[in-house]
């Protein structure tokens, strides 16, 4: 692997965080940037870019030479580097055209970025194989085996969020878990029980806290549903160990407890353990990095 410095592009549904990484994963400058818009999630990627266009710049005044680009985005991505869906973001060029005066080139989904960083530098190191799974504004998943992210034939593994919930939790409806049990959905659930809109998930998991039994129904449900996805995903593929991550996975809590409450509830005996993501927010600019110089290794 390269020595070299690369800049991490982490771009999500609400903001785009940018780090200059190390092929150690270590991490020398964060800066984050919103992209909510009323156009969409950063339209055009045009955020994302200025602010890596920034970061690269600050890494310049540094004397450091910038070997690679890698950049993280909430869609599914093809073995070639390019976008497949449009759920999340509002692009219109693909970011491997978008990011390209900046120097090479890698592109991936945000959630394997994630998982190769917590692989490499963060709570899987020394494993052999890794579930890690983002609960943010939606739900995603990667699997890590022998230091590799496992990607699948079409580039689409593993899509947890896709899931069905147990009607049990979800009675008379065919509800995927991301639309049930994500940020976006927590906030979305609570506003239609009460009428009230609020911020996000996490003013909801607030007004739990503070004794609100219908914020407590939203967010309890949610986790169980997560929890039971989980076991089903241990049972199918035994990883050493369950990593959360994304802004709701690894901010721990009462919510955090359910959901491992649930999990091991559904699992078998001596399943894996669900921990958090040892690199927070940032473990998706830094695999975004790693993986950029990884790839420009001859």
């Amino acid at each position: 692997m390269t020595d070299g410095i690369a800049v991490g592009v982490d771009i999500g549904g609400t903001k785009a965080r940018v780090a200059l990484v190390g092929s150690d994963g270590s991490v020398l400058l964060v800066e984050e940037t919103s992209t909510s818009t009323e156009g969409g999630a950063d339209p055009g990627l045009a955020r994302s870019v200025a602010l890596a266009d920034a970061v690269s710049a600050q890494a310049r005044e540094r004397g450091l030479e910038i070997e690679a680009v890698g950049v993280g985005v909430p869609e599914y991505v093809d073995a070639h580097g390019r976008l497949r869906s449009r759920d999340v973001i509002a692009w219109d060029r693909q970011p491997m055209e978008v990011f390209a005066d900046l120097g090479p080139v890698v592109v991936e989904s945000d959630v394997r970025c994630g998982a190769l960083a917590e692989s490499r530098a963060g709570a899987g190191v020394g494993l052999h194989s890794m579930l890690y799974a983002s609960i943010g504004t939606g739900i995603s998943c990667a699997l890590v085996i022998g230091g590799r992210l496992w990607r699948g034939h079409r580039g689409e593994a593993i899509a947890l969020g896709e899931l069905p919930v147990d009607r049990a939790l979800d009675p008379g409806s065919a509800t995927t878990l991301e639309q049930f049990a994500s940020g976006a959905a927590i906030a979305r659930r609570y506003a239609r029980v009460t009428g009230e809109s609020v911020s996000g998930a996490r003013e909801v998991i607030s007004r739990a806290d503070r004794g609100d039994s219908r914020a407590a129904a939203v967010v309890d449900s949610s986790a169980l549903a997560l929890g039971a996805a989980l076991a089903w995903a241990v049972h199918l593929i035994d990883p050493e160990r369950i990593v959360l991550g994304g802004g709701l996975g690894a901010s721990g809590g009462h919510w955090a407890e359910v959901v491992r409450e649930a999990y091991v509830e559904r699992s078998r005996p001596h399943a894996p353990v669900i921990v958090p993501a040892a690199l927070g927010g940032d473990s998706g600019a830094i695999g975004a990095g790693i993986l950029a110089l990884t790839r420009m290794d001859p």
